[in-house]
């Protein structure tokens, strides 16, 4: 199949965006501003708590939690004393290859050989206990007497406390959070990894002061971005009717997955993590926010790709993979969602909970790794990765490394699943959603946002049954557009949902068999 087909789809993709662009979300600015406020004075709690962990960790030292230095002093309690040699021992640093940039490989370093180089390059620190400096009276600078006998316009700073106007006095006692780093993963130019996605991970293995720590910093940050992206973000795009038009673009992710901005709403936060979607409303009195979703979408498009029989059979057959990971890892479901999928995108390294479900996962579904294996060899050898649907990945520098592996694995063997099934497949849905709402003369329904595997329209209350009725055919017809569009026979089993509200956060699941 050549790429044709594909270019045409985006040209076709192109004019649909630019309706629902055009269209805009409606915005309940009341309930808008209820959630900054909200969510604002939970900022203010988490700081204080924050903060009065930080003092029982560190006494008097101060700790800036912007910075990724003081983060990591304070998590793992050790400070880089020599960083040009902590990056050379740890490679710490990118390659560019053309265009290319990529963080450099970790080397495999031996438990115990670790372990010695944390101690010698990354001392652990103690607490202080701060006093006003006495040189300097606290001021950080001082005066001083010129030749001349006057005294001096511009003060020198002062030595004693390096201009901060308190000296810090070693108190004996271990400082920070005394967390343990799993091995060079964890290691960063600052010294350890401190984001949130890192600590997020580590939370299950955390207790005292350092679970506490973890989780309130985590959901701090969370809350921060999501205030800074969608509140205000929101605030500053609206228009004089309350409405926002986000922008669509197909040309910026690497695997033709869309994106937005003005607001990003492609990143959008479930309503239990932050409920801005329940700021989202009709337009229409009485009207409706109206959503479908593709069930397993990724997971299926990886069985048809792969051709796993094993996939084919648990989706007939109804298997809950969630559950499955659940069981293998010993969570609960919701705790196992996190790393369902990540085999598809080859992952191998983490906890050994973690590896454990890879590894369970491969034998499993072993058609997955074997087509892993056929991508890396096609990417080797002919530098590209073509989707049934002709659209193309570049791997220009692929080559197999000494561990066997390809460079860029894991682009090799993400692109295909997520292009495929959110770049090529629900386009196919929309562009169908979107012509047969052409044909309807004096329609007052309209599409206004797709993220993902899913297509949110708003609804006016005297058309629900026809706009349902209309979304599930086009979003069950991928199969039918598949052939038609790329000529293949998309056989893997269609699963969607379609929920319904007033508002884009309450929802509630439409049974199918009605429409």
């Amino acid at each position: 199949m050549h790429m044709l087909q594909t270019l045409k789809m985006s040209m076709e993709l192109t004019d649909v965006l630019i309706d629902i662009e055009r269209t805009g979300i409606q915005i309940d600015v009341e309930v808008l501003k209820r959630i900054e406020v909200q969510f604002r004075e939970e900022l203010v709690s988490l700081e204080k708590d924050i903060q009065a962990v930080v003092y029982r960790a560190m006494g008097d030292t101060p700790i800036n939690l912007a910075s990724p230095d003081d983060r990591s002093l304070l998590v793992y309690s050790r400070k880089i004393s020599d960083k040009s040699k902590w990056k050379q021992i740890f490679n710490i640093g990118y390659e560019i290859r053309g265009n290319t940039k990529k963080e450099k490989r970790r080397p495999k370093i031996a438990n115990n050989t670790f372990i010695k180089h944390i101690k010698e390059l990354a001392p652990a620190q103690a607490k202080t206990r701060g006093s006003q400096c006495t040189a300097c009276k606290g001021q950080g600078r001082y005066s001083f007497t010129t030749k001349s006998g006057a005294e001096s316009k511009q003060k020198r700073i002062c030595k004693n406390c390096d201009g901060n106007g308190i000296v810090y006095i070693n108190m004996g006692g271990a400082a920070g959070l005394k967390v343990s780093p799993r091995g060079p993963q964890d290691v960063c130019a600052a010294g350890f990894k401190t984001d949130q996605y890192t600590l997020a991970e580590r939370l299950p293995q955390l207790t005292g002061d350092a679970k506490e720590f973890v989780e309130k910093y985590v959901r701090f940050s969370k809350i921060r971005t999501y205030l800074n992206t969608f509140v205000d973000g929101i605030n500053r795009e609206l228009d004089g009717n309350n409405l926002i038009h986000p922008q669509f673009m197909q040309c910026v992710t690497s695997t033709g997955r869309l994106s937005s901005r003005s607001p990003n709403f492609q990143n959008m936060p479930r309503g239990g993590t932050f409920p801005v979607r329940e700021a989202i409303v009709s337009r229409w009195d009485g009207g409706y926010i109206l959503e479908g979703d593709y069930r397993q979408l990724e997971f299926r498009v990886a069985g048809f790709l792969s051709g796993d029989q094993q996939i084919y059979e648990d989706v007939r057959n109804g298997v809950d993979v969630h559950s499955y990971t659940a069981d293998v890892m010993g969570v609960n479901r919701q705790e196992a969602k996190a790393h369902t999928f990540k085999p598809l995108y080859g992952g191998v390294l983490g906890t050994p909970q973690e590896m454990k479900y890879y590894s369970a996962f491969k034998s499993k579904y072993a058609g997955i790794a074997d087509w892993h294996q056929q991508l890396q060899k096609e990417a080797v050898g002919t530098k590209k990765v073509v989707l049934p649907s002709g659209r193309e990945y570049s791997f220009p520098n692929a080559e197999f490394t000494r561990a066997g592996s390809v460079t860029n694995s894991t682009a090799v063997k993400n692109y295909p699943v997520q292009g495929f099934a959110t770049a090529d497949l629900l386009p196919l849905a929309l562009i169908r959603l979107s012509n047969s709402l052409r044909e309807i003369e004096d329609l007052r329904s309209a599409i206004i946002n797709t993220v993902h595997d899913s297509i949110v329209m708003d609804v006016h209350p005297s058309e629900k049954t026809r706009m349902v009725s209309l979304l599930k055919n086009s979003m069950l017809s991928i199969r039918q557009g598949a052939k038609e569009r790329f000529g293949i026979d998309y056989d893997m089993p269609i699963d969607i949902e379609l929920k319904l509200g007033y508002d884009w956060l309450n929802l509630e699941e439409l049974n199918l068999n009605e429409y």
